[in-house]
């Protein structure tokens, strides 16, 4: 009896001891992702200003060219400190998070060598015109007025930082084509108000009015703010001038970047940094011509139903312009958005989603003419929103709304990210901060899952029944197109050599979008290279993903388990995910067999632990 109550104990302290170094090593590995975070807060100040982080509230994020090789090193250092840690010894989920970590940093480093390939940090679609590097924290103290001020004198030195990189880029030969940034001097220009009408200003207003600072300090801060937003439109100016002046001087001749010095390798990284895939240029263009060729059967057989005898695009052409889905009044058209979403779409979320997080979501109108919509996610302080471009409504036909809707909002980039932020994940991944220009030297958000996410959204839409009629089927199959396209004018520009004439002629015959929005696309095309190829990639990912579980899983299969596993593990690569969802699949078939999984047999043991322990307190 003492034998066998030795070996027992001895067997509770080793079970004891390993649960606390299994614990001990995941909170070392925790105190490093948030070490992390805060290292791209530091890099990042306005973002970190954005989150509700306000530690650098006075600082502006530093352009300087050595910030390129400081970054390389802080990022080489995190990878010393991940090689400290066993992956054996974490926890099933932090096993899960080295994997994604560790892709985090090699990609980021892997892509240092393309990073004076990315020295020019604004264009037509980011930047610091569009973006505002003034940002005010949410809160109204005395203190958050002086750091707004402080930031607004940064301004001059901001500017004379961004100019000196795109003066390198220009000496390198390696500066974006004309249309990339021929428009950028027409954005900077709006902000030339007078300094009371500034949006600069407006904190100044009602945020300032309605706080407890004295009066008299009010009254200085309002002086001295307006003499920080002269400071500010002098610097833009400056900036004006500058790309006018000279950066536009030098741009590259050929819009495709396998025109410059090692542009293909280049390009491939594109590829690969926003696809998470090791895929050639040739494989690309091959999947999207393939992919092109089966939805415009999907849409042919629209026109058989509808007893239309025209081609695709006569179709395409003659409900564009039908009055039917015109609306041109901008406010009625986020109203009928915002109903599409409260009365069609959230009401059978429920039938596809387990523990819908309750993430607030606005739409708004778009302050910068970009793509038809996009996505601004939500933090702990701020709400998602659904941005709305209507520059050119008579371009935004009404049954384009529901697969934007889907795309941008629900079940799509919002609830996915509403799943992200809420779940037990680090910040890094729960709040993801976005650049394009400087791709592929930019620590990775995982394109091809959150662009496939969307999209796989839009195909879902379908089996939810959410497409009301043939002309909004015919609008999600335009869309898909689009994305379809994506991958073929991608390819063909940065690749294979294609004109822009050619790009614009191949979008014309075979998406439904006006000459305007496929200018803007196919520009937007020509300044990111790779990035419009994450979308259908991703998609075409995730589909594979539900059709293996559906296949080996068969009766086991849940719709709901399937997107609770895609969506509350986060954002990670494509072959990490395929791995996550292979290993649901194998634990769901363990289950259904009666066979215990290893934290079954963990909570066994505990239980057991517990028992044992308060008999031996009993005596």
């Amino acid at each position: 009896m003492i034998i066998r109550s030795t070996k027992m104990w001895l067997l509770i302290y080793a079970l004891c001891v390993s649960i606390i170094t299994a614990e001990a090593d995941d909170q070392t590995f925790d105190l490093i992702l948030r070490n992390f975070w805060d290292m791209r807060m530091r890099f990042s100040p306005e973002y970190s200003t954005y989150q509700g982080e306000y530690k650098y509230n006075d600082v502006t994020q530093s352009m300087n060219l050595s910030v390129i090789e400081r970054k390389r090193n802080e990022v080489k250092l995190f990878t010393s400190m991940l090689s400290v840690i066993d992956k054996s010894t974490l926890s099933k989920s932090k096993q899960l998070e080295y994997d994604i970590f560790n892709d985090t940093l090699t990609t980021f480093l892997s892509g240092y060598k393309w990073a004076t390939y990315a020295l020019s940090p604004l264009n037509f679609l980011e930047g610091i015109h569009l973006f505002t590097p003034v940002e005010k924290a949410k809160t109204n103290t005395r203190g958050d007025f002086e750091n707004y001020i402080v930031r607004m004198h940064n301004m001059p030195k901001l500017v004379d930082e961004i100019i000196s990189r795109m003066n390198e880029a220009i000496r390198l030969n390696l500066t974006y084509h004309q249309v990339s940034i021929l428009t950028v001097p027409g954005q900077i220009q709006e902000m030339f108000v007078d300094v009371i009408e500034s949006n600069f200003n407006r904190p100044f207003n009602k945020s300032l009015e309605e706080s407890i600072i004295p009066e008299k300090d009010k009254q200085s801060l309002r002086e001295r703010g307006l003499e920080g937003i002269k400071i500010v439109l002098d610097s833009f100016r400056r900036l004006k001038e500058y790309i006018e002046n000279t950066y536009l001087q030098h741009t590259r001749p050929d819009i495709g970047v396998k025109s410059l010095r090692n542009g293909a390798s280049y390009y491939q990284a594109c590829l690969k940094w926003h696809t998470s895939l090791d895929v050639t240029p040739e494989n690309v263009h091959q999947v999207g011509l393939q992919e092109v060729s089966r939805i415009y059967g999907n849409m042919q057989k629209i026109l058989k139903r509808l007893s239309f005898n025209g081609s695709v695009a006569d179709f395409l052409n003659s409900i564009g312009s039908d009055s039917r889905f015109i609306i041109n009044d901008a406010d009625k058209i986020i109203e009928a958005y915002t109903e599409l979403i409260d009365q069609r779409i959230k009401p059978l979320l429920p039938k596809y989603f387990n523990n819908i997080p309750n993430v607030e979501m606005e739409v708004v109108r778009s302050t910068f003419d970009g793509t038809g919509g996009a996505y601004a996610l939500a933090t702990e302080i701020n709400p998602g929103r659904f941005l709305i471009n209507l520059y050119r409504p008579r371009e935004n036909p009404t049954f384009d709304y529901m697969a934007l809707s889907l795309h941008e909002a629900y079940p799509g980039h919002h609830l996915q990210h509403s799943y992200s932020m809420t779940a037990d994940l680090p910040k890094y991944r729960r709040f993801p901060e976005y650049s394009f220009y400087d791709v592929p030297y930019f620590l990775p958000f995982f394109s091809a899952y959150v662009e496939g996410w969307g999209l796989y959204s839009e195909y879902l839409g379908e089996e939810m029944g959410l497409y009301k009629d043939d002309y909004e089927l015919m609008g999600r199959y335009s869309a898909e197109m689009l994305r379809a396209c994506r991958l073929v004018v991608d390819t063909g520009i940065h690749y294979f050599g294609w004109t822009k004439q050619k790009a614009g002629y191949y979008m014309h015959n075979h998406t439904a979008f006006g000459p305007g929005f496929i200018e803007n696309e196919i520009n937007r095309y020509i300044t990111w290279p790779g990035q419009a190829c994450a979308y259908k990639m991703g998609e075409i990912k995730i589909r594979q993903l539900r059709k293996k579980s559906e296949t080996e899983l068969g009766k086991l299969f849940d719709i709901k388990e399937f997107h609770s596993t895609i969506l509350e593990n986060g954002p990670m690569p494509l072959n990490i995910l395929e791995t996550v969802v292979e290993d649901w699949i194998d634990e769901t078939n363990r289950l259904s067999s009666g066979a215990e999984t290893y934290d079954t047999k963990l909570q066994t043991a505990l239980l057991l632990l517990t028992v044992i322990t308060c008999m031996a307190s009993m005596g």
